[in-house]
């Protein structure tokens, strides 16, 4: 996710060394949140990392906002056209984040985080990065590149035991759930949201 500059700003003279207090419920809307393409940013000049996320959908991130506005400043948000952006405060634990998430600066999804992920994070994974079409849920995969979408297939299919293949549109990697899986998916997640499909 490209990073706008005034953000930067902001983070540099908001730096924590001490964490608030997260529930359960806040660590797995971060690790959706994460799966489903925000970042982990680790400022030149920072001693700490920091949550960003954006979408254009202004309703969707506001709700993840409030979520997580424990871990936020008293204006996280910027808008440049369509899209619409939050970010958090530096604290330690998105080093410890980063660690889970990223290998030598870069994004990497490790199937030991899939086979421990709860219900709520797959529903935000699936709202920030999926669609269902043709009743078939479609998930964008291509921030975690070839084999981290293969890593995320494995899971599904194996640890699931989803019928699942891989696609790519206009080089871009998208997993698709078939029909079948794609209704126990959303029965999965139906508890965590109002997505209406037939």
């Amino acid at each position: 996710m490209q990073l706008v500059e005034n953000y930067t700003n902001c983070v540099y003279k908001t730096m924590h060394t001490i964490n608030p207090t997260i529930s359960k419920r806040q660590n797995r809307i971060i690790i959706g949140t994460i799966l489903g393409g925000s970042s982990i940013v680790k400022p030149p000049k920072g001693r700490n990392c920091y949550l960003t996320m954006r979408s254009n959908n202004i309703k969707w991130i506001e709700h993840k906002a409030s979520e997580l506005n424990v871990l936020s400043s008293d204006n996280p948000f910027t808008s440049s056209k369509n899209t619409n952006r939050w970010h958090s405060l530096c604290y330690p634990i998105f080093d410890e984040y980063r660690k889970m998430f990223y290998k030598d600066g870069v994004r990497h999804i490790k199937s030991t985080i899939l086979d421990t992920m709860y219900d709520l994070s797959m529903a935000i994974w699936y709202m920030d990065s999926g669609r269902y079409h043709n009743k078939e849920i479609i998930l964008n995969t291509h921030v975690w590149g070839e084999k981290g979408t293969n890593t995320i297939e494995k899971f599904f299919r194996i640890g699931l035991n989803f019928s699942t293949r891989i696609t790519t549109d206009r080089g871009r990697f998208r997993i698709m759930i078939n029909p079948d899986s794609s209704q126990v998916f959303f029965k999965i997640i139906s508890p965590y949201t109002h997505v209406k499909y037939e």
